[in-house]
């Protein structure tokens, strides 16, 4: 070996001898030749190798084993030494050059690995950390048998070495960078998955060992260090991950870090769960069992809760499996597992424990798609850090693949969309790359392609399939879209879309469109090669046609192409025919091939020239065939083919044109101008005439307005849809025309129901015009089917004609008959079984027939199922179909008993929704009338909603108030799905559904209706908005605008208030706050255009920046508002408003003022001053009436806008300074005078609620006033003395009436500021010796103005304005007696004034005997004076001298009186609270004290809520008391009550009587129930009867029910469990109310209590005994109807007569019902029947009589004597029936009874007038009883008329008779009633004796001549 290494360097070396060893040449070696060894892998002859070392290399070194040779090479200095090792196996040689110097060790067939292994093994991480530090090794791998030794040795060091060698493996920096993304996913799985796929099983290891050392005390250090050691690890990992994603991307692929951090994330969960399971406490490892399992709580569940689902919604599923594994269950799957947990899942869903369902799945969701979530998280973070500059770098198939994955359809579409711009940010996308890389539902692809297809990319996949192509193209945009949608598009076998097109429309026939889209793209042959295929036109000889045709219309001046239309069009229209003018010929077509040759170039002369030359051409025609075909037209052969030769003659003069002169149709001056061989022609038009020409269509053409009616029979639903538009709706749009139309196309399609054609034209054109065609396409199905049937039975008459008598109206029902027929037979021919699902769409059509035409629904498929058993297929028909329940029901019955029977049960609490078809009629007549909404019931399900809408006129409108009503936000979602909807009210119904109901109730308390039926403003938003921001509400707003409203600003502004109230990211909240800063700035100009324009242009701006304002005013309280500039806002909305108001749109103004939250006063005194100006201007202003109404217009409308009370008042004494007329006469000054004071009380009102008050102004006003009212009076009275007619009275005249009662309202006497104490007094009080010049006061009124004045004021103090006349006195100086009366006995009342001494004892004693009249309401306080009383005595006298205002006196006195009963003075009584005063009055014994207080109530004004407030604690502190009295052992103090249980319920009534709302009263008792303790029952059971008794006073049903309720729950909830029978029974009886307390009695039966009720002693005044016998009785019947005991306790303990003798007259009549059902049959069994029924009967009466029950008792009497008549017959063996009779039957019985007094009985029993006329000429005309007559006669008396009626019936009558009638006629009283029956029946014996008798001959004498 080593000469063959030498033998290159040293060739002239001679070889060693044969004699020595290989290895004795190597120098200062000794060498041996080894024994040779069994073992040995060299050959057995030797073996050679070769390799190559440095020249100046020499081997140093040579060992030799069996297996391998070691050699050894130096170079001089040891500069480079080659070491080489031979495996003598292999025959391989590998070796190792050392250049360094230094000591060196080579190791061969061992890795780096290996090594630190071993060194791992048996020696220590130090060491092994030492060799990787001499040699610049890195961190490198460590095995893991490495790890497994230094865990069971616990060896921490090595566990460090081992996690440091691999906690790069996802490191970026340490990974090799690549240049692009692509090449970075080059493999399968790189290096770093691998990586983290063996690191696997090290932390399962460490885990294990964490759970196996923690068990053994000694070792739980160890555990707790080797768990945070991992943990660490761990955590280190995703943390560098995470925090280098950016050049992570750039690195490795997604799909390596998505699956490491799941991989890590996954342990640290299972290391925090081994965590906290170890930070228990020391005894937590009892909990282990033996195989060192983690223990859990799921070993020790209860038996019932499965093992699974405790582990699912406890977070701790691994250790469920654990124990599952344990037992060897299958469940220790992940798999399994999963579905386990959806069983549970399902099973929680069936028992509706919707909380437990959704945790379960929550947690599934959390752990078993572990790996998917952080897979989807952690993609998500990286693309989320990539910017859009990055993601071009991205793999375009793994973006889009993610993309689609996740359906992120918003990154799809704008991927897209800026797919073909120019914009970076997105790769490129091709249609390979969607077609290879798309992973979403099928949907989202369909939307793709889609939106792909709209930007011309197709994939290849549809490219290669035409049909898919044009679907997609459909959908895209279409086929005939503006430009060739796929421009560059090559089938396989190189045709472009047009051809493929082509031939697709000639494959399937479709010659419409063909011409359609040829017609489009201006297709020819010239630039469609297609077109002139000979094939396809041989093949479609109509497609040659067609394309000829059209070629006629892209040249009009060349008349060839007609030719050549006309050649093919003969060829297609005329069967057998050649595209030739010989052919044409030859069949006989002569004038048609003349026609054809006028259009062809040249002529007839071009056409017979190319005939000589050729007779293959089309063009060609043989002349003599011609000649053979012309023989009938002579002349015109002469003129083609003269006799001369052609060739040698001169041309002749004569041509066919000239031949045609005497034609008129065909003047060849007038025709063929186009033609160059016609020189007759004397027009100048060389264009080719057609129908179209519009001088033909002028002069020659017969013109036709065809109808829609004409069409519709061709077809051509288009064509009919605009000739109706034209023609009908252009002249009239009346709904009405719809019905007729519709009747119209109605009758038209099923007189032509057999014609394709016609039908579907028909239900185009209706649906064209909106109406629905479902009757027409049923009927028109339903014909079909009847005539194919009929057809089918060979029926010799015509079916369609048959069928066309049918298709009239009110044939229906003969067609359903025919129909099911039909149907039947086509079912029985298809082998269908009568009831499967296959012959439930074929009866799907009669039903839908029935449906449409209002007929009983077609049972025949129904009654098949019920006799089959299908159940289910007949349920599913039912419901389908709607079949009403009644029908549904009687077709269940036919089922067999136990289907019968499921059935039943099932249709229990069936909801039955009655969708209402709508028919074309009821369509059309909706336009006009809006139905009013069905069913009140709300349905409870979505899709019921959903369906209901549909039947609404407005859908969307239904769907917000069942959102409301159901507090469904979902249903607001789909209302907003309907096109036209207002967005606004969608978005404020979501929002009020998405929050609570305090919420929305405080946000709709300014609704004056249900929120339901209210329609939504801004207004409402605004509210919304702010209740909402108030209460913390953001979210909601926030996702109501993104769903509603994405655009708007504002949700910018809820943004910014969730960043700082939810997150506190106030950084992010400024920079929101900042866009919406811009947002405003750039909408400003807009709201300059806004204010040079019209307001209605900027709704929305409106819209948005008036709720702007107030909520940053209103909300932004604790928020920077400094990027907002408010100032800014208000001035540009002032100036809109200023240019409105210019503009004099003060509306628009106005409303722009409101939105922006401006002051419109200003705004609203212009407008109202403008309104001043153009009501003067009328002559209406001159009425009373109409300045009246103004001003209170103008009042209302100030206030409602909250202006400004100076402003206001400035106003109103403006035009009060301004007079509009002269005073020409007292009338007008009198209407002026009447409008001025008005004004001056609306100033002095607005006046009066400036803070402070101008006291002086407003007497200045006041005074002005006085002087008004003055001169108002003169005026009055001067017009009243010219005409009384000139002044009507002021109670008649309306006008006045309104005009007092604003006077009344606005006075100075209601002004506070004004009526003060000094008002009251007598100082500076002008007295009677005063006048005007002691007093140096200008006069301002005349004597006669003083006298009025003093006359107005005493009418005031009759008024009691006391204050007013004060003043008005003061104000002009006037003394007037009467005011210094009033004012003293105020004085006198006070102890201000003393009293006067009394004259003289007589005078006293005078005064003593004064006795008062009626007073006002105080009057009845007054009591008679004390002798003593020196002030009242004088205040009575001052009463009797008072003539005006002398009430006031009176109550005055009776005050005084008042303060001496309740012993305190009279200035205490008038400062105190009204509320003390009225207390006081009700704590006195006075025995009148109530009426005192209501008379109290009433003087001082007190409110009914401040009594309410006082009665209901008087109420509460007494029942209280009085409970606490009867507690044993309990001292209590007895205070004075104003009320006193002891008292009675007429103290109470009367007390709460006293509150003029007692509904007030029991509402604050209800709310004090809460302050009662639960120990005190008894008070808390009579505050419930007093407050019943309160809402019963007002019939107030809502407080009842309240108290009901409260007594419900208190009975079941403290009563009877704590035994308090007797509070229950006084609750009871308390309240009243049996029926609905009836639980009471349940309550009492069920603890055998029931007594209690008949020991209690009832109040009778109040009716309560009765209405509880009745209630007990009912409840009895009811509830316990065999508790006979009960019953016989109830009778005795209360006496119910009445009610006993209804169950005898009941069980009477039952027994007769019983004879009723049965045959008439007399036998003993019926007498004792009717011997009972006599008896009950009599019993009944007896008992009634005895209730004094009247006409129950006489109804008893009169049955028990019919029975007893029926009994009397019965003995003496009749079998006449009298009992159970029928109306009809009633006057046969009569006429059978022998005597009258029956009749009166059965008449009375029935209840029967009898016909006394037929019975008495049956009895005594017929039968001569005239006992019967005298019988009668005593019952009743023998009328003429009577007797006139029994002679009408004597027509007819036997001659025998004549003497009975005789004889009835000496009973009628009547003379001459008795003598004209005789002379009409001509009974001349009897008149002539009339006429004879003395008695009666004189009256009929003079009754005759008469």
């Amino acid at each position: 070996m080593y000469s063959r290494a030498q033998q290159t360097a040293a060739p002239s070396s001679s070889s060693p001898s044969p004699g020595t060893s290989w290895s004795s040449s190597l120098p200062h070696l000794k060498s041996h030749q080894a024994q040779v060894s069994g073992c040995s892998r060299a050959p057995p002859r030797g073996s050679t190798t070769s390799f190559s070392v440095p020249a100046s290399s020499t081997l140093s070194l040579l060992n030799v084993t069996e297996f391998s040779a070691l050699l050894t090479f130096v170079s001089p200095s040891n500069r480079q030494t080659t070491v080489a090792l031979w495996d003598l196996g292999s025959g391989s040689v590998s070796y190792h050059q050392v250049e360094e110097t230094g000591i060196f060790q080579v190791l061969f067939s061992i890795t780096q690995q290996d090594l630190l292994s071993k060194l791992m093994l048996f020696g220590s991480a130090a060491t092994v950390d030492a060799v990787c530090h001499l040699n610049n090794w890195g961190r490198c791998s460590i095995p893991i048998h490495s790890l497994q030794a230094g865990l069971k040795n616990r060896q921490l060091d090595t566990v460090e070495f081992y996690l440091k060698s691999k906690e790069n493996v996802l490191d970026p920096s340490e990974q090799p960078a690549s240049s692009t993304l692509t090449e970075s996913m080059s493999g399968a799985l790189g290096d770093s998955l691998k990586g983290v796929q063996e690191l696997c099983p090290a932390l399962d290891l460490l885990c294990s060992a964490v759970r196996d050392s923690h068990s053994e005390a000694q070792s739980r250090q160890f555990s707790e260090q080797l768990l945070n050691i991992t943990l660490n690890f761990v955590n280190t990992q995703i943390r560098s991950v995470l925090s280098n994603a950016h050049c992570t991307i750039t690195h490795k692929p997604l799909y390596e870090l998505v699956c490491g951090c799941s991989v890590f994330t996954y342990f640290i969960l299972l290391i925090n769960l081994l965590y906290r399971v170890y930070r228990r406490g020391p005894g937590s490892a009892e909990l282990r069992d033996r195989s060192g399992s983690v223990p859990h709580q799921t070993e020790e569940l209860h038996e019932e809760i499965p093992l699974v689902r405790q582990s699912i919604l406890t977070n701790q599923i691994p250790r469920a499996q654990a124990v599952l594994r344990r037992r060897s269950q299958p469940e220790q799957r992940l798999s399994a597992l999963r579905m386990e947990g959806l069983r549970q899942v399902f099973s929680c869903l069936q028992l509706r424990d919707l909380q437990t369902a959704s945790t379960l799945l929550t947690n599934m969701v959390r752990i078993f798609n572990n790996c998917h979530e952080h897979r989807t998280v952690s993609v998500t973070l990286f693309c989320c850090a990539l910017g859009l500059s990055e993601l071009s770098s991205c793999d375009s198939a793994v973006l889009w693949n993610y993309l689609t994955a996740l359906h992120d359809q918003r990154q799809v579409v704008q991927w897209i969309q800026n797919s073909n711009s120019d914009a970076p940010g997105w790769p490129e996308l091709t249609p390979e790359l969607v077609n290879n890389n798309t992973a979403c539902s099928t949907y989202m692809r369909e939307s793709i392609l889609d939106l792909l297809a709209r930007r011309g990319l197709f994939i290849p996949e549809e490219l290669a399939v035409l049909e898919q192509l044009l679907w997609r193209l459909a959908q895209g945009g279409g086929v005939m879209a503006p430009s060739p949608p796929v421009p560059q598009y090559r089938s396989p076998l190189g045709l472009d879309l047009h051809s493929l097109f082509i031939t697709f429309c000639l494959e399937h026939g479709l010659q419409y469109l063909l011409y359609s889209y040829l017609e489009h793209y201006r297709l020819t042959p010239r630039n469609c090669p297609l077109l002139s295929n000979q094939s396809l036109c041989v093949s479609h000889p109509w497609f040659e046609m067609l394309v000829k045709i059209q070629e006629i219309t892209r040249d009009l001046s060349d008349p060839g192409l007609i030719f050549q239309a006309g050649l093919t069009s003969a060829q297609v229209l005329l069967p057998g025919s050649q595209a030739s003018l010989s052919s044409l010929l030859l069949e006989g077509h002569s004038l048609l091939v003349l026609a054809a040759i006028m259009f062809a170039p040249g002529g007839i002369d071009q056409v017979l020239v190319q005939s000589e030359k050729s007779s293959r051409s089309e063009r060609s025609l043989d002349p003599q065939l011609l000649k053979m075909a012309l023989a009938p037209h002579p002349k015109l052969k002469a003129a083609l083919f003269p006799a001369g030769p052609r060739g040698n003659s001169l041309p002749s003069d004569v041509s066919v044109y000239h031949l045609l002169q005497s034609l008129h149709p065909l003047d060849p001056s007038k025709l063929f101008g186009w033609q160059t061989a016609n020189t007759l022609n004397s027009t100048e038009t060389s264009e080719l005439p057609h129908f179209s020409s519009p001088h033909l269509v002028n002069r020659f053409a017969l013109v036709e307005n065809l109808d829609f009616l004409y069409y519709l029979r061709h077809g051509r639903p288009s064509f009919a849809y605009a000739t109706f538009l034209v023609q009908q709706m252009s002249s009239c749009s009346d709904v009405r025309l719809l019905q007729q139309v519709w009747q119209q196309v109605y009758r038209l399609a099923l007189q032509l129901f057999n014609v394709p054609s016609v039908g579907s034209a028909s239900v185009c054109f209706c649906e064209l015009l909106g109406i629905c065609s479902l009757k027409l396409r049923v009927d028109i199905r339903a014909m079909n089917i009847i005539l194919q049937h009929w057809n089918q039975q060979n029926t010799d008459s015509s079916p369609a004609q048959h069928l066309h008598t049918l298709a009239e109206p009110g044939a229906a029902e003969e067609l359903i008959g025919l129909m099911e027929a039909a149907v039947a037979d086509g079912l029985e021919q298809k082998g269908v079984s009568r009831s499967s699902y296959e012959a439930a769409l074929e009866w799907a059509l009669p039903v839908q027939f029935c449906q449409i035409h209002n007929l009983t629904l077609s049972s025949v498929y129904p009654t098949h199922c019920a006799s089959d058993g299908q159940f289910i297929h007949f349920l599913l028909f039912v419901q389908l179909h709607n079949f009403p329940p009644q029908q549904v029901r009687s077709l269940a019955t036919q089922f067999g008993p136990a289907l019968q029977a499921h059935l039943s049960l099932a249709f229990q609490d069936i909801q039955v929704y009655s969708q209402r078809s709508t028919g074309p009629e009821e369509q059309i007549g909706s336009l006009t009338n809006e139905e009013a909404p069905g069913n009140s019931a709300h349905p409870r399900e979505l899709f019921q909603v959903l369906l209901r809408s549909q039947e609404e006129v407005v859908p969307p409108r239904y769907l917000l108030q069942e959102a409301l009503v159901q507090h469904c936000p979902t249903l607001a979602v789909l209302a907003a799905c309907h096109q036209g909807v207002e967005l606004l009210s969608c978005l404020c119904v979501w929002v009020l559904t998405s929050v609570d109901d305090a919420t929305v109730e405080e946000a709709t308390t300014h609704l004056d209706e249900a929120p339901q039926h209210h329609d939504w403003t801004l207004h409402d938003l605004s509210i919304i908005w702010r209740t909402l921001l108030s209460r913390g509400h953001i979210r909601p707003l926030l996702r109501s605008f993104e769903l509603f409203q994405r655009d708007c600003p504002l949700v910018l502004v809820l943004r910014m208030f969730e960043l700082c109230c939810d997150y506190r990211n106030f950084s992010e909240a400024k920079a929101k706050l900042l866009d919406f800063q811009r947002t405003l700035i750039a909408v400003s100009p807009s709201c300059r255009h806004f204010k040079r324009d019209s307001p209605k242009k900027s709704h929305s701006l409106i819209f948005n920046i008036s709720l702007i304002k107030p909520l940053l005013l209103h909300c932004l309280k604790n928020i920077s508002t400094t990027f907002l500039s408010i100032t800014f806002l208000d001035e540009e909305f002032q100036a809109a408003v200023d240019a409105l108001q210019a503009r004099g749109r003060y509306t628009q103004a106005r409303q722009v003022a409101l939105l922006a939250g401006l002051p419109v006063h200003r705004l609203l005194l212009s407008q109202l001053l403008q309104e001043v100006n153009s009501q003067k201007a009328k002559r209406q202003w001159k009425r009373l009436e109409t300045r009246v109404t103004f001003w209170k217009r103008c009042h209302d409308q100030l206030t409602a806008d909250c202006t400004d009370p100076e402003s206001a008042s400035q106003f109103f004494l403006s035009q009060a300074e301004t007079r509009t007329t002269d005073r020409s006469e007292d009338q007008t000054e009198l209407l002026d005078v009447q409008e001025h004071c008005l004004l001056l009380g609306l100033a002095s009102h607005w006046l009066s609620q400036l803070s402070p008050t101008p006291v002086s102004t407003l007497e200045s006003l006041e005074k002005k006033l006085w002087v008004s009212r003055v001169r108002q009076h003169i005026l009055m009275v001067a017009m009243e003395k010219e005409s009384v007619f000139n002044l009507p009275p002021p109670t008649v005249t309306s006008e006045m009436n309104t005009y007092e009662a604003l006077m009344k309202e606005f006075s100075f006497s209601n002004i506070s500021g004004l009526n003060t104490v000094t008002c009251l007094s007598l100082d500076g009080l002008p007295g009677p010796s005063e006048d005007q010049e002691e007093l140096n006061v200008d006069p301002v009124l005349s004597s006669e103005e003083r006298r009025v004045l003093a006359l107005l004021i005493g009418q005031l103090l009759d008024e009691g304005g006391i204050h007013e006349a004060s003043r008005a006195c003061r104000y002009f100086c006037l003394y007037h007696p009467d005011v210094w009366v009033v004012l003293r006995c105020r004085g006198l009342a006070s102890g201000e004034l003393s009293p006067e001494p009394q004259e003289d004892a007589s005078e006293a004693a005078s005064v003593k005997g004064i006795k008062t009249t009626s007073f006002s309401s105080l009057s009845s306080f007054i009591m008679f004076p004390l002798p003593e009383d020196e002030v009242a005595i004088c205040l009575q006298r001052l009463v009797d001298q008072c003539r005006h205002g002398g009430n006031y006196c009176k109550q005055v006195l009776s005050l005084y009186q008042l303060s001496k009963e309740l012993q305190c003075s009279f200035s205490q009584i008038c400062s105190e609270e009204p509320r003390s005063i009225l207390e006081k009055l009700l704590l006195s014994d006075q025995p009148e004290r109530f009426r005192k207080a209501q008379a109290l109530i009433k003087a001082q004004g007190l409110s009914a809520d401040t009594v309410s407030e006082l009665i209901s604690s008087a109420v509460v502190q007494a029942l209280l008391a009085s409970t606490q009295e009867l507690q044993p052992g309990k001292i209590t103090t007895h205070t004075r009550q104003v009320y006193r249980p002891s008292e009675g319920r007429d103290t109470l009534m009367q007390l709460i009587k006293l509150c003029e709302d007692p509904n007030l009263v029991g509402v604050k008792l209800l709310e004090n129930l809460n302050t009662v303790p639960l120990r005190d029952l008894s008070c808390i059971v009579e505050l419930l009867i007093v407050t019943h008794d309160c809402f019963s006073l007002t019939c107030n049903m809502e407080g009842i029910v309240r108290v009901l309720q409260a007594a419900r729950h208190l009975s079941h909830t403290y009563l009877a469990p704590g035994e308090h029978y007797s509070l229950l029974v006084r609750l009871l009886t308390g309240i009243g109310r049996y029926n609905e307390m009836t639980y009471i009695f349940d309550l009492l039966h069920q603890n055998h209590r029931f007594e209690m009720l008949l020991r209690k002693k009832m109040d009778t005044d109040r009716g309560q005994s009765s209405s509880l016998k009745t209630a007990l009785l009912d409840y009895l019947k009811r509830c316990l109807p065999a508790d006979s005991e009960k019953h016989n306790m109830v009778a005795l303990c209360f006496s119910m007569r009445r009610e006993i003798g209804e169950n005898h007259e009941m069980a009477a009549r039952t027994q007769l019902k019983i004879i009723e059902s049965q045959d008439w049959v007399v036998t003993p069994d019926l007498k004792s029947l009717l011997v009972k029924v006599l008896g009950l009967l009599k019993d009944a009466a007896e008992s009634y009589s005895k209730d004094s029950c009247v006409r129950q008792a006489t109804r008893c009497v009169r049955t028990a004597k019919l029975v007893a008549l029926q009994l009397h017959f019965l003995n003496q063996g009749s079998n006449l029936r009298l009992i159970n009779l029928r109306p009809a039957d009633l006057l046969n019985a009569v006429i059978a009874l022998p005597r009258c007094y029956q009749v009166f009985v059965v008449s009375e029993a029935y209840s029967y007038s009898p016909d006394w006329a037929e019975i008495l000429y049956q009895k005594v005309i017929l039968n001569g009883d005239f006992v019967y007559l005298e019988e009668l006669k005593r019952h009743r008396p023998l009328t003429s008329s009577l007797f006139e009626d029994i002679f009408k019936k004597l027509d007819g009558t036997p001659s025998k008779v004549t003497a009975n009638v005789k004889r009835l006629l000496t009973h009628c009283d009547d003379v001459y009633s008795r003598y004209r029956l005789a002379y009409q029946q001509n009974l001349y014996d009897v008149t002539k004796a009339m006429l004879q008798d003395a008695k009666t001959s004189s009256y009929l004498n003079d009754r005759l001549a008469s």
